[in-house]
């Protein structure tokens, strides 16, 4: 019992420096948010700013269908958000870094979208948290083809 007990108390005083577990007692409502983490629900624009696109130089005939690509990707999680389609924003989480919700830490490496001409269906690298999007020619190809690459992914077991 003294293995944990002691521990707790050296926590407390820490605590007590600048009268901050004094302020915790008086306002653990206030206080609750940063001492105890709970996930939030993903929505499409939590996941949109998880992830940095790596686009070619600006007037590249790359970087314009790049962008073309880049709006089916938000076209995308909004429609996954709001489809009832068997396909959610945690799959796609999932799919890029292996995990189920983000943890209360950043996630890093930061998650990034990269883009592949030469591919019918995305692909990702958890360990890089990276999402290489295949360049298609419409939205609804696009769709597909994501829909098929993450329910069809390997993963990790842990769905």
């Amino acid at each position: 019992m003294a293995l944990i007990t002691q521990p707790c108390y050296r926590f407390k005083d820490g605590l007590a420096t600048l009268n901050f577990f004094n302020a915790l007692e008086q306002h653990p409502s206030i206080f609750l948010p940063y001492m105890c983490y709970r996930a939030e629900d993903l929505t499409a624009e939590i996941v949109e700013s998880l992830f940095r696109p790596q686009l070619s130089p600006t007037g590249s005939s790359n970087r314009h269908e790049e962008e073309r690509v880049l709006g089916y990707w938000l076209d995308y999680l909004i429609a996954v958000k709001e489809d009832g389609s068997g396909m959610s924003l945690q799959d796609i989480l999932m799919f890029a870094t292996g995990l189920k919700e983000i943890p209360a830490a950043k996630l890093i490496p930061q998650p990034q979208l990269t883009f592949q001409k030469h591919a019918r269906f995305p692909e990702a690298n958890v360990c890089a948290n990276t999402i290489k999007l295949p360049i298609l020619p419409s939205y609804e190809i696009f769709e597909e083809a994501m829909n098929y690459g993450i329910k069809n992914a390997p993963g990790f077991g842990l769905h």
